[in-house]
């Protein structure tokens, strides 16, 4: 559930930035580089990182495998 939690809560305010807030996302902040763009690569790194926690802690729940089994 947490993750469902931190992607959408973070999905949901980027959506509520871009919308209502674009003087300040288009903000540059080096070059052709904007505030929004940095806000999708922090909210795509936040994607990654809990689905990685997500499933490593899903894996820890099931048995060992046995020696000559694979996945």
């Amino acid at each position: 559930m947490s993750f469902a939690v931190v992607n959408g809560s973070t999905f949901a305010v980027h959506l509520l930035l871009t919308c209502s807030a674009t003087d300040f996302m288009a903000t540059r902040v080096w070059g052709e580089t904007n505030i929004g763009v940095l806000a999708l690569l922090f909210q795509g790194s936040l994607l990654v990182w809990t689905a990685v926690r997500y499933d490593r802690r899903a894996d820890e729940g099931h048995a060992p495998q046995e020696e000559g089994e694979y996945r």
